[in-house]
Protein backbone atom coordinates (compact mmCIF):
# COMPACT_ATOMS: atom_id res chain seq x y z
CA UNK A 1 0.00 0.00 0.00
CA UNK A 2 1.36 3.75 -0.65
CA UNK A 3 -0.59 7.00 -0.06
CA UNK A 4 -2.07 8.55 -3.33
CA UNK A 5 -1.60 12.50 -3.38
CA UNK A 6 -4.86 13.73 -3.29
CA UNK A 7 -7.09 11.28 -1.96
CA UNK A 8 -7.95 10.74 1.47
CA UNK A 9 -7.49 8.25 3.75
CA UNK A 10 -10.31 9.19 6.20
CA UNK A 11 -12.75 10.44 4.37
CA UNK A 12 -16.66 10.53 6.02
CA UNK A 13 -17.83 8.16 3.38
CA UNK A 14 -16.38 6.11 0.45
CA UNK A 15 -18.77 5.52 -2.87
CA UNK A 16 -17.38 3.33 -5.34
CA UNK A 17 -18.96 4.25 -8.88
CA UNK A 18 -19.29 7.44 -10.67
CA UNK A 19 -22.32 6.53 -12.55
CA UNK A 20 -25.33 9.13 -11.88
CA UNK A 21 -25.92 7.06 -8.84
CA UNK A 22 -22.78 7.10 -7.14
CA UNK A 23 -22.77 10.94 -8.25
CA UNK A 24 -25.77 11.18 -6.80
CA UNK A 25 -25.36 9.46 -3.39
CA UNK A 26 -21.52 11.05 -3.13
CA UNK A 27 -23.94 14.78 -3.23
CA UNK A 28 -26.50 13.51 -0.90
CA UNK A 29 -24.07 12.87 1.65
CA UNK A 30 -22.09 15.81 0.66
CA UNK A 31 -24.90 18.16 1.60
CA UNK A 32 -24.99 16.16 4.92
CA UNK A 33 -21.19 17.26 5.69
CA UNK A 34 -19.54 13.82 5.36
CA UNK A 35 -17.14 14.86 2.76
CA UNK A 36 -17.39 11.50 0.55
CA UNK A 37 -14.50 9.86 -1.60
CA UNK A 38 -15.82 9.36 -4.48
CA UNK A 39 -13.73 6.76 -7.08
CA UNK A 40 -14.69 5.62 -10.30
CA UNK A 41 -13.04 3.19 -11.80
CA UNK A 42 -12.96 4.16 -15.63
CA UNK A 43 -11.82 7.13 -17.40
CA UNK A 44 -14.97 9.30 -17.03
CA UNK A 45 -17.94 9.99 -14.74
CA UNK A 46 -21.51 9.67 -15.67
CA UNK A 47 -21.76 5.98 -16.93
CA UNK A 48 -25.09 6.10 -19.49
CA UNK A 49 -25.44 9.45 -18.99
CA UNK A 50 -22.42 10.23 -21.83
CA UNK A 51 -21.36 13.33 -23.33
CA UNK A 52 -20.07 13.16 -27.31
CA UNK A 53 -19.36 15.40 -29.59
CA UNK A 54 -21.14 15.82 -32.90
CA UNK A 55 -20.70 18.63 -35.91
CA UNK A 56 -18.85 21.02 -33.13
CA UNK A 57 -21.89 20.82 -30.27
CA UNK A 58 -21.92 18.77 -27.28
CA UNK A 59 -24.77 16.13 -27.00
CA UNK A 60 -26.32 13.27 -25.08
CA UNK A 61 -24.94 9.93 -26.12
CA UNK A 62 -26.70 7.56 -23.69
CA UNK A 63 -29.57 8.85 -21.60
CA UNK A 64 -30.91 11.92 -22.71
CA UNK A 65 -34.50 11.89 -20.38
CA UNK A 66 -36.02 10.93 -17.34
CA UNK A 67 -39.45 10.55 -16.22
CA UNK A 68 -41.13 12.71 -14.17
CA UNK A 69 -41.92 10.77 -11.23
CA UNK A 70 -41.79 12.34 -7.95
CA UNK A 71 -39.58 15.19 -6.98
CA UNK A 72 -36.14 13.59 -6.53
CA UNK A 73 -34.88 14.36 -9.58
CA UNK A 74 -36.35 17.71 -10.50
CA UNK A 75 -35.62 19.27 -6.47
CA UNK A 76 -31.86 17.81 -7.01
CA UNK A 77 -31.86 19.80 -10.63
CA UNK A 78 -33.46 22.66 -9.09
CA UNK A 79 -30.98 22.65 -5.65
CA UNK A 80 -27.97 22.32 -8.31
CA UNK A 81 -29.08 25.65 -10.13
CA UNK A 82 -29.97 23.74 -13.16
CA UNK A 83 -33.44 23.95 -15.33
CA UNK A 84 -35.48 21.11 -15.94
CA UNK A 85 -37.07 21.19 -19.86
CA UNK A 86 -39.91 19.21 -21.68
CA UNK A 87 -39.54 18.18 -24.72
CA UNK A 88 -41.14 20.44 -27.45
CA UNK A 89 -43.31 18.97 -30.36
CA UNK A 90 -46.67 17.05 -30.91
CA UNK A 91 -45.33 14.21 -29.01
CA UNK A 92 -44.14 10.91 -30.17
CA UNK A 93 -45.24 8.25 -32.81
CA UNK A 94 -45.25 4.42 -32.96
CA UNK A 95 -44.03 3.09 -36.13
CA UNK A 96 -46.07 0.00 -36.01
CA UNK A 97 -48.40 -2.92 -37.97
CA UNK A 98 -51.86 -1.70 -38.90
CA UNK A 99 -54.78 -3.54 -38.09
CA UNK A 100 -55.93 -3.80 -42.09
CA UNK A 101 -52.52 -5.10 -42.88
CA UNK A 102 -49.36 -2.93 -43.26
CA UNK A 103 -47.16 -0.94 -41.14
CA UNK A 104 -48.74 3.17 -40.00
CA UNK A 105 -47.43 5.95 -37.87
CA UNK A 106 -49.58 6.73 -35.37
CA UNK A 107 -49.49 9.05 -32.08
CA UNK A 108 -49.03 7.54 -28.74
CA UNK A 109 -52.58 7.08 -27.06
CA UNK A 110 -53.12 10.89 -25.74
CA UNK A 111 -53.95 9.74 -22.19
CA UNK A 112 -51.45 6.87 -21.29
CA UNK A 113 -48.76 5.83 -19.17
CA UNK A 114 -46.02 3.51 -20.78
CA UNK A 115 -48.80 2.78 -23.50
CA UNK A 116 -51.70 1.42 -20.53
CA UNK A 117 -55.09 3.76 -21.60
CA UNK A 118 -56.56 5.85 -18.82
CA UNK A 119 -59.47 6.31 -21.19
CA UNK A 120 -60.18 2.93 -22.97
CA UNK A 121 -62.94 4.25 -24.76
CA UNK A 122 -61.32 7.59 -26.53
CA UNK A 123 -61.05 7.74 -30.23
CA UNK A 124 -57.14 6.86 -30.35
CA UNK A 125 -57.99 3.85 -28.62
CA UNK A 126 -60.63 3.08 -30.85
CA UNK A 127 -58.10 3.19 -33.60
CA UNK A 128 -55.32 1.45 -31.99
CA UNK A 129 -57.65 -1.80 -30.79
CA UNK A 130 -60.74 -1.93 -32.77
CA UNK A 131 -64.20 -2.54 -31.28
CA UNK A 132 -63.45 -5.55 -29.35
CA UNK A 133 -60.17 -4.76 -28.16
CA UNK A 134 -61.92 -1.47 -26.87
CA UNK A 135 -64.95 -3.82 -24.76
CA UNK A 136 -62.47 -5.85 -23.68
CA UNK A 137 -60.18 -3.09 -22.41
CA UNK A 138 -63.51 -1.49 -20.63
CA UNK A 139 -63.71 -4.74 -18.20
CA UNK A 140 -60.98 -3.44 -16.35
CA UNK A 141 -63.35 -1.02 -14.46
CA UNK A 142 -65.61 -3.74 -13.30
CA UNK A 143 -63.23 -6.94 -12.21
CA UNK A 144 -62.39 -5.38 -8.91
CA UNK A 145 -59.19 -5.09 -7.44
CA UNK A 146 -58.07 -8.29 -7.23
CA UNK A 147 -56.91 -9.29 -10.43
CA UNK A 148 -53.55 -8.88 -11.73
CA UNK A 149 -52.55 -9.24 -8.16
CA UNK A 150 -51.34 -12.25 -8.28
CA UNK A 151 -47.72 -13.67 -9.36
CA UNK A 152 -49.18 -13.69 -13.10
CA UNK A 153 -49.41 -10.11 -13.34
CA UNK A 154 -45.74 -9.58 -11.62
CA UNK A 155 -44.74 -9.09 -14.30
CA UNK A 156 -46.03 -5.32 -16.55
CA UNK A 157 -47.50 -7.48 -19.80
CA UNK A 158 -48.74 -9.86 -17.43
CA UNK A 159 -50.38 -7.42 -15.22
CA UNK A 160 -51.42 -5.39 -18.63
CA UNK A 161 -53.16 -8.74 -20.41
CA UNK A 162 -55.11 -9.97 -16.74
CA UNK A 163 -56.79 -6.01 -16.78
CA UNK A 164 -57.45 -4.83 -19.88
CA UNK A 165 -56.60 -7.56 -22.59
CA UNK A 166 -53.86 -9.16 -25.40
CA UNK A 167 -55.01 -5.77 -27.73
CA UNK A 168 -53.93 -2.94 -25.07
CA UNK A 169 -50.89 -5.72 -24.72
CA UNK A 170 -49.67 -6.08 -28.22
CA UNK A 171 -50.65 -2.96 -29.69
CA UNK A 172 -49.80 -0.34 -27.35
CA UNK A 173 -47.74 -1.16 -24.24
CA UNK A 174 -45.54 -3.84 -26.01
CA UNK A 175 -44.25 -1.59 -28.34
CA UNK A 176 -43.44 1.11 -26.25
CA UNK A 177 -42.16 -1.04 -23.39
CA UNK A 178 -40.11 -2.67 -25.80
CA UNK A 179 -37.81 0.98 -27.47
CA UNK A 180 -37.85 2.66 -23.69
CA UNK A 181 -36.59 -0.83 -21.74
CA UNK A 182 -34.78 -2.61 -24.69
CA UNK A 183 -36.81 -5.28 -23.02
CA UNK A 184 -39.92 -7.35 -23.48
CA UNK A 185 -42.61 -6.80 -20.84
CA UNK A 186 -43.08 -10.41 -20.01
CA UNK A 187 -39.39 -10.08 -18.27
CA UNK A 188 -40.10 -6.83 -16.60
CA UNK A 189 -40.99 -6.85 -13.17
CA UNK A 190 -44.55 -4.53 -13.08
CA UNK A 191 -43.41 -2.90 -9.82
CA UNK A 192 -40.01 -1.93 -11.05
CA UNK A 193 -41.29 -0.15 -14.58
CA UNK A 194 -44.43 1.00 -13.33
CA UNK A 195 -43.69 1.87 -9.35
CA UNK A 196 -46.77 2.26 -7.18
CA UNK A 197 -49.20 1.21 -10.57
CA UNK A 198 -50.20 -2.46 -8.67
CA UNK A 199 -51.29 -0.73 -5.06
CA UNK A 200 -53.29 2.70 -6.99
CA UNK A 201 -55.22 -0.34 -9.08
CA UNK A 202 -55.99 -2.27 -6.51
CA UNK A 203 -57.21 0.79 -4.25
CA UNK A 204 -58.90 2.32 -7.14
CA UNK A 205 -60.38 -1.26 -8.34
CA UNK A 206 -59.08 0.23 -11.45
CA UNK A 207 -56.05 0.36 -13.96
CA UNK A 208 -57.31 2.84 -15.66
CA UNK A 209 -58.22 4.66 -13.01
CA UNK A 210 -54.41 4.30 -11.45
CA UNK A 211 -53.26 5.62 -15.12
CA UNK A 212 -55.95 8.57 -14.54
CA UNK A 213 -54.53 9.16 -11.11
CA UNK A 214 -50.77 8.94 -11.90
CA UNK A 215 -51.36 11.33 -14.85
CA UNK A 216 -53.50 13.67 -13.08
CA UNK A 217 -50.77 14.20 -10.28
CA UNK A 218 -48.43 14.92 -13.11
CA UNK A 219 -50.72 17.44 -14.42
CA UNK A 220 -50.39 16.02 -17.77
CA UNK A 221 -51.99 13.84 -20.60
CA UNK A 222 -48.86 11.34 -20.63
CA UNK A 223 -45.94 10.23 -17.90
CA UNK A 224 -43.43 13.19 -18.84
CA UNK A 225 -39.93 13.17 -19.86
CA UNK A 226 -37.94 15.80 -19.34
CA UNK A 227 -34.50 17.15 -19.96
CA UNK A 228 -31.09 19.04 -17.69
CA UNK A 229 -31.51 21.98 -20.32
CA UNK A 230 -27.92 22.02 -22.05
CA UNK A 231 -28.00 18.37 -22.04
CA UNK A 232 -27.95 15.40 -19.00
CA UNK A 233 -24.03 15.39 -18.93
CA UNK A 234 -24.77 19.29 -17.54
CA UNK A 235 -25.89 17.08 -14.38
CA UNK A 236 -22.79 15.12 -14.44
CA UNK A 237 -20.78 18.24 -14.24
CA UNK A 238 -22.99 20.09 -11.56
CA UNK A 239 -22.74 17.16 -9.38
CA UNK A 240 -19.12 16.45 -9.47
CA UNK A 241 -18.94 20.33 -9.25
CA UNK A 242 -21.24 20.46 -5.88
CA UNK A 243 -19.61 17.64 -4.25
CA UNK A 244 -15.93 18.79 -4.76
CA UNK A 245 -17.66 22.22 -3.56
CA UNK A 246 -18.60 20.76 -0.24
CA UNK A 247 -15.19 19.35 0.31
CA UNK A 248 -15.52 16.13 -0.99
CA UNK A 249 -13.45 14.49 -3.65
CA UNK A 250 -13.94 13.01 -6.86
CA UNK A 251 -11.39 10.56 -8.48
CA UNK A 252 -11.45 8.54 -11.85
CA UNK A 253 -9.15 5.61 -13.06
CA UNK A 254 -9.17 4.57 -9.64
CA UNK A 255 -11.05 1.54 -8.07
CA UNK A 256 -12.17 -0.23 -5.19
CA UNK A 257 -10.43 -3.16 -4.56
CA UNK A 258 -11.16 -4.89 -1.20
CA UNK A 259 -13.75 -4.32 1.17
CA UNK A 260 -13.29 -5.69 5.08
CA UNK A 261 -14.53 -4.57 8.41
CA UNK A 262 -12.30 -2.51 10.62
CA UNK A 263 -13.43 -1.92 14.06
CA UNK A 264 -16.23 0.53 13.85
CA UNK A 265 -15.41 1.67 10.40
CA UNK A 266 -14.87 -0.29 7.32
CA UNK A 267 -11.66 -0.27 5.15
CA UNK A 268 -11.61 -0.09 1.44
CA UNK A 269 -8.26 -0.38 -0.44
CA UNK A 270 -8.49 1.63 -3.54
CA UNK A 271 -5.65 1.96 -6.58
CA UNK A 272 -5.51 2.99 -10.01
CA UNK A 273 -7.03 1.67 -12.78
CA UNK A 274 -6.10 0.77 -16.33
CA UNK A 275 -8.70 -0.42 -19.55
CA UNK A 276 -9.96 -3.55 -19.71
CA UNK A 277 -9.46 -6.19 -22.60
CA UNK A 278 -12.66 -4.73 -24.19
CA UNK A 279 -14.62 -1.38 -23.68
CA UNK A 280 -17.27 -3.02 -22.31
CA UNK A 281 -14.81 -4.97 -19.72
CA UNK A 282 -14.22 -3.90 -16.23
CA UNK A 283 -11.04 -1.68 -15.88
CA UNK A 284 -8.31 -3.61 -14.09
CA UNK A 285 -5.92 -2.76 -11.56
CA UNK A 286 -2.57 -0.79 -12.17
CA UNK A 287 -0.25 -0.17 -9.38
CA UNK A 288 -0.23 -0.26 -6.01
CA UNK A 289 -3.78 0.93 -3.97
CA UNK A 290 -4.51 3.28 -0.72
CA UNK A 291 -5.65 2.08 2.72
CA UNK A 292 -9.31 4.14 2.98
CA UNK A 293 -10.57 3.98 6.37
CA UNK A 294 -13.90 5.28 6.58
CA UNK A 295 -18.06 4.88 8.79
CA UNK A 296 -20.07 4.65 5.88
CA UNK A 297 -19.60 2.87 1.82
CA UNK A 298 -22.13 2.81 -0.98
CA UNK A 299 -21.36 0.21 -3.29
CA UNK A 300 -22.88 2.20 -6.53
CA UNK A 301 -20.74 0.28 -8.97
CA UNK A 302 -21.47 -2.50 -11.26
CA UNK A 303 -23.13 -5.60 -10.40
CA UNK A 304 -20.32 -7.55 -10.92
CA UNK A 305 -17.87 -5.10 -9.57
CA UNK A 306 -19.69 -4.85 -5.88
CA UNK A 307 -20.27 -8.75 -5.79
CA UNK A 308 -16.75 -9.21 -5.91
CA UNK A 309 -15.83 -6.55 -3.76
CA UNK A 310 -18.77 -7.90 -0.80
CA UNK A 311 -17.26 -11.52 -1.54
CA UNK A 312 -14.04 -10.55 -0.91
CA UNK A 313 -15.58 -8.93 2.51
CA UNK A 314 -16.60 -12.41 3.09
CA UNK A 315 -20.41 -10.90 3.13
CA UNK A 316 -22.44 -13.91 1.59
CA UNK A 317 -24.38 -13.31 -1.08
CA UNK A 318 -27.13 -15.39 -0.52
CA UNK A 319 -29.27 -16.31 -3.17
CA UNK A 320 -28.18 -15.83 -6.83
CA UNK A 321 -27.90 -12.45 -8.12
CA UNK A 322 -26.42 -12.68 -11.55
CA UNK A 323 -27.50 -9.91 -13.68
CA UNK A 324 -29.47 -10.97 -16.49
CA UNK A 325 -27.70 -10.67 -20.01
CA UNK A 326 -28.99 -6.90 -21.81
CA UNK A 327 -29.66 -6.22 -25.42
CA UNK A 328 -26.94 -5.13 -27.96
CA UNK A 329 -27.35 -1.45 -28.19
CA UNK A 330 -25.93 0.74 -31.04
CA UNK A 331 -26.69 4.55 -31.63
CA UNK A 332 -26.02 6.98 -34.19
CA UNK A 333 -26.19 10.15 -33.75
CA UNK A 334 -26.48 12.35 -36.98
CA UNK A 335 -26.27 15.92 -37.89
CA UNK A 336 -27.91 16.41 -41.34
CA UNK A 337 -28.93 19.34 -43.66
CA UNK A 338 -32.07 18.62 -45.23
CA UNK A 339 -34.33 21.18 -44.96
CA UNK A 340 -37.50 19.03 -45.85
CA UNK A 341 -37.30 17.74 -42.20
CA UNK A 342 -38.25 21.24 -40.93
CA UNK A 343 -41.94 20.18 -41.19
CA UNK A 344 -40.58 17.63 -38.55
CA UNK A 345 -42.68 14.69 -40.36
CA UNK A 346 -42.65 13.14 -37.27
CA UNK A 347 -42.34 15.53 -34.26
CA UNK A 348 -39.67 14.63 -31.64
CA UNK A 349 -39.37 10.70 -33.00
CA UNK A 350 -41.23 7.46 -32.95
CA UNK A 351 -40.89 3.87 -31.85
CA UNK A 352 -41.14 0.77 -34.21
CA UNK A 353 -42.46 -1.80 -32.69
CA UNK A 354 -41.29 -5.21 -32.66
CA UNK A 355 -41.68 -8.12 -35.11
CA UNK A 356 -39.90 -11.09 -36.63
CA UNK A 357 -36.84 -9.25 -39.01
CA UNK A 358 -38.48 -10.47 -42.18
CA UNK A 359 -42.14 -8.77 -41.43
CA UNK A 360 -40.12 -4.85 -40.18
CA UNK A 361 -39.67 -1.99 -43.16
CA UNK A 362 -36.45 -1.32 -41.16
CA UNK A 363 -34.33 -2.28 -38.76
CA UNK A 364 -33.97 0.52 -36.54
CA UNK A 365 -36.14 0.34 -33.34
CA UNK A 366 -36.20 4.45 -32.69
CA UNK A 367 -35.93 7.70 -33.98
CA UNK A 368 -35.26 10.29 -31.86
CA UNK A 369 -35.44 13.86 -33.95
CA UNK A 370 -33.55 15.64 -31.83
CA UNK A 371 -33.47 19.25 -33.23
CA UNK A 372 -37.27 19.20 -32.86
CA UNK A 373 -36.93 17.35 -29.42
CA UNK A 374 -35.04 20.42 -28.05
CA UNK A 375 -35.34 23.72 -29.22
CA UNK A 376 -31.97 25.21 -26.90
CA UNK A 377 -30.28 21.77 -29.29
CA UNK A 378 -31.83 23.46 -32.31
CA UNK A 379 -30.18 26.98 -31.91
CA UNK A 380 -26.74 25.52 -31.96
CA UNK A 381 -27.15 24.56 -35.62
CA UNK A 382 -27.92 26.44 -38.66
CA UNK A 383 -31.36 26.41 -40.53
CA UNK A 384 -31.95 23.45 -42.20
CA UNK A 385 -29.42 21.07 -40.16
CA UNK A 386 -31.41 18.80 -38.14
CA UNK A 387 -29.95 15.91 -35.73
CA UNK A 388 -31.30 12.62 -35.47
CA UNK A 389 -30.68 10.02 -33.44
CA UNK A 390 -31.20 5.89 -34.57
CA UNK A 391 -31.43 3.32 -32.12
CA UNK A 392 -30.44 -0.36 -32.75
CA UNK A 393 -30.33 -3.77 -30.76
CA UNK A 394 -33.44 -6.20 -29.48
CA UNK A 395 -33.54 -8.17 -26.63
CA UNK A 396 -32.40 -11.90 -27.99
CA UNK A 397 -31.15 -11.08 -31.42
CA UNK A 398 -27.67 -10.55 -32.20
CA UNK A 399 -25.33 -7.50 -32.04
CA UNK A 400 -26.80 -5.12 -34.77
CA UNK A 401 -24.76 -3.82 -37.59
CA UNK A 402 -25.03 -0.51 -38.39
CA UNK A 403 -23.77 1.51 -41.36
CA UNK A 404 -24.76 4.84 -42.81
CA UNK A 405 -26.41 3.73 -45.87
CA UNK A 406 -28.73 1.32 -44.34
CA UNK A 407 -29.41 4.05 -41.19
CA UNK A 408 -30.37 6.65 -44.17
CA UNK A 409 -32.75 4.17 -45.57
CA UNK A 410 -34.14 4.00 -42.60
CA UNK A 411 -34.81 7.36 -42.11
CA UNK A 412 -36.37 7.90 -45.34
CA UNK A 413 -38.54 4.64 -44.35
CA UNK A 414 -39.95 6.35 -41.17
CA UNK A 415 -40.16 10.02 -42.14
CA UNK A 416 -40.85 9.91 -45.97
CA UNK A 417 -37.26 12.31 -46.59
CA UNK A 418 -34.82 11.04 -48.21
CA UNK A 419 -31.23 11.87 -47.61
CA UNK A 420 -28.09 11.73 -49.40
CA UNK A 421 -24.80 10.63 -47.67
CA UNK A 422 -23.11 14.07 -49.26
CA UNK A 423 -26.26 15.79 -46.88
CA UNK A 424 -24.45 14.26 -43.74
CA UNK A 425 -22.24 16.97 -41.99
CA UNK A 426 -21.06 14.45 -39.71
CA UNK A 427 -22.00 11.48 -37.28
CA UNK A 428 -20.88 9.04 -34.63
CA UNK A 429 -21.73 5.36 -33.76
CA UNK A 430 -21.76 4.27 -30.13
CA UNK A 431 -22.30 1.17 -28.58
CA UNK A 432 -23.78 -0.04 -25.15
CA UNK A 433 -24.36 -3.91 -25.53
CA UNK A 434 -25.39 -5.84 -22.28
CA UNK A 435 -25.88 -2.02 -20.52
CA UNK A 436 -29.97 -2.60 -19.59
CA UNK A 437 -30.84 -5.90 -18.73
CA UNK A 438 -34.48 -7.12 -17.59
CA UNK A 439 -34.68 -7.33 -14.33
CA UNK A 440 -37.69 -9.93 -13.56
CA UNK A 441 -39.57 -10.67 -10.22
CA UNK A 442 -37.87 -13.00 -9.17
CA UNK A 443 -34.13 -11.38 -9.60
CA UNK A 444 -35.57 -8.18 -7.62
CA UNK A 445 -36.92 -10.63 -4.76
CA UNK A 446 -33.16 -11.97 -4.49
CA UNK A 447 -31.60 -8.49 -4.97
CA UNK A 448 -33.76 -7.13 -2.18
CA UNK A 449 -32.60 -10.14 0.28
CA UNK A 450 -29.06 -8.99 -0.87
CA UNK A 451 -29.72 -5.38 0.43
CA UNK A 452 -31.27 -6.43 3.36
CA UNK A 453 -28.49 -8.51 4.12
CA UNK A 454 -25.34 -6.01 3.62
CA UNK A 455 -28.21 -3.01 5.78
CA UNK A 456 -27.49 -5.42 8.28
CA UNK A 457 -23.64 -4.86 8.68
CA UNK A 458 -24.51 -0.95 9.26
CA UNK A 459 -22.56 1.59 7.40
CA UNK A 460 -22.59 0.22 3.98
CA UNK A 461 -25.41 0.23 1.21
CA UNK A 462 -25.68 -0.80 -2.24
CA UNK A 463 -27.29 1.29 -5.50
CA UNK A 464 -27.39 1.55 -9.08
CA UNK A 465 -29.33 0.37 -11.55
CA UNK A 466 -28.74 -3.50 -11.00
CA UNK A 467 -30.19 -2.73 -7.71
CA UNK A 468 -32.94 0.13 -7.92
CA UNK A 469 -34.17 -1.00 -11.49
CA UNK A 470 -33.47 1.23 -14.99
CA UNK A 471 -34.26 4.74 -15.56
CA UNK A 472 -32.90 7.98 -14.32
CA UNK A 473 -35.65 8.46 -12.17
CA UNK A 474 -35.56 5.04 -10.41
CA UNK A 475 -31.91 5.30 -9.93
CA UNK A 476 -31.55 8.79 -8.37
CA UNK A 477 -34.48 8.25 -5.74
CA UNK A 478 -32.64 4.97 -5.08
CA UNK A 479 -29.19 6.48 -4.49
CA UNK A 480 -30.32 9.35 -2.32
CA UNK A 481 -32.52 7.30 -0.07
CA UNK A 482 -29.47 5.05 0.74
CA UNK A 483 -27.27 7.90 1.14
CA UNK A 484 -29.61 9.36 3.32
CA UNK A 485 -30.03 5.95 5.66
CA UNK A 486 -26.26 6.44 6.26
CA UNK A 487 -25.37 9.91 7.06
Amino acid sequence: METHPGIPTAPGAVVVGGGIAGLTAAWELARAGQRPLLVEARGYLGGLIARGRIAGTDVDLGAETFVIRGTDVCSMIADLGLRAALPAGSGARLFAPARQGGWELRPFLRESFLGIPARPDAPDCAHAFGADGVRRALLDASMGPSVGMDRAGDTLAGFVAARMGTQVLERSVRPIVSGIYTSDPSMLATDAVAPGLRAATARTGSLAAAVGELLARSGTRRAPEACVEGGMFVLVDALRQAIEAAGGTVCTRMGARTLSRDGTAWRCDVGPTRRGPTPSAEPVPDGPGTAIRAPRVVLACSAQAALRILDGAGIPAGPDVSVPKGAPIARLTLAVRAPELDDAPVSQGLLVAPAPAGDRPVEAKALSHLTVKWPWLARRFEAGTHLLRLSYGRYGEPEPEVDLRRALGDVRAMTGVRIDPDAVVDHLLVRWNGTLPPLPPDYRERVASLQAAVASLGGLALTGAWVAGTGVASVVSHARASAKGLS
